[in-house]
């Protein structure tokens, strides 16, 4: 993954930054097992490289987003954690913007389409970096729900548009659109936090309430592949 992380910059995309995104990638498989190495932490860890400087102070950045800040298991073998932050979105997304969430029901426009690289990337791979870092700082001070309201706050800005589009590709081409020239992140964080008005949902006694459903997805899915490879071997 490493030469596909943000491909072109001048100092990353080269063998040094190759390098030192690989020694903090592999440093932090060490500390947590669990993780290892998932795709969308060489965004994450290449963005904190480029802010931090050093490889080190990169490193305990990388520790913080990761045990003191993100859901639990967000970047485990079965990504259960994204799963669950998928499902809370998808129903806040039906309260805050109830017409655009009946709209892509009809389309059969799933939203991990689009969130999952928000979600494990942390908007790094969608938005301009100077964005990015902005939702950062609020990451940073307000815990894991913000990538929530900044997905909510994505589909927001965009709902005329959205309610006349007439496939599941036009969304994701409206939506990448978006995210990709949103240049001015105070146009993204005054739709998050003020025209989207009071998040009054318990994030956490929702994710507790859709972890059962999505361990039981996830089960399910393991079962039917063992189901396949012992078809194959037999």
């Amino acid at each position: 993954d490493l030469p596909r992380t943000f491909p072109g910059h001048p100092w990353l995309d080269t063998p040094e930054g190759h390098a030192s995104l690989r020694r903090v990638l592999v440093g932090y498989s060490f500390r947590d097992s669990d993780v290892g190495y998932c795709q969308g932490l060489n965004y994450v860890a290449a963005l904190l490289l480029l802010v931090m400087k050093t490889e080190e102070d990169a490193f305990w950045m990388l520790a913080v987003l990761l045990e003191n800040v993100l859901v639990n298991d967000c970047y485990s073998n079965n990504l259960s954690g994204c799963h669950v932050e998928q499902r809370v979105f998808k129903d806040l997304l039906k309260k805050k913007c109830p017409s655009v969430y009946a709209h892509l029901e009809a389309l059969e426009f799933d939203v991990s389409l689009v969130a999952t690289e928000w979600f494990l990337c942390l908007f790094s791979k969608s938005l301009p970096s100077e964005t990015t870092l902005r939702v950062w700082d609020v990451l940073f001070y307000e815990g894991a729900k913000v990538l929530l309201n900044m997905a909510l706050a994505i589909f927001k800005m965009k709902e005329e548009e959205l309610l006349m589009a007439n496939h599941v590709g036009d969304v994701i081409n409206i939506i990448q659109n978006t995210t990709h020239h949103l240049f001015d992140p105070d146009e993204l964080l005054i739709v998050a936090f003020d025209k989207l008005g009071f998040m009054s949902t318990n994030i956490s006694k929702e994710r507790k309430k859709q972890e059962p459903a999505v361990m039981a997805e996830l089960d399910q899915r393991l079962r039917r592949l063992n189901s396949s490879n012992l078809d194959e071997n037999s």
